[in-house]
């Protein structure tokens, strides 16, 4: 049977993810910002939880991180 994911859990599984892979790497927020093209404001919403970035966004951020889309917006396990 699916599990089913709320917004706000969602929202905050990809929050992390992206604080936990760009704390790892070293990176302040507007370094992360200006190096994927997107304002700094929008990964500071992210990271709190109240933005609901494009797909467009989360691929530029993925990218920049080396990773992928998929794996920010993977559940954690806590």
């Amino acid at each position: 049977m699916p599990s089913h994911q709320t917004m706000q859990a969602l929202r905050g599984d990809l929050a992390l993810n992206i604080k936990t892979i760009r704390k790892a790497q070293g990176v302040a927020q507007e370094r992360l910002a200006l190096d994927a093209d997107v304002d700094r404001t929008v990964v500071s919403k992210i990271e709190r939880c109240v933005g609901n970035p494009s797909l467009d966004t989360l691929l530029k951020l993925a990218n920049r991180l080396d990773t992928t889309v998929s794996a920010l917006l993977a559940p954690n396990k806590g």
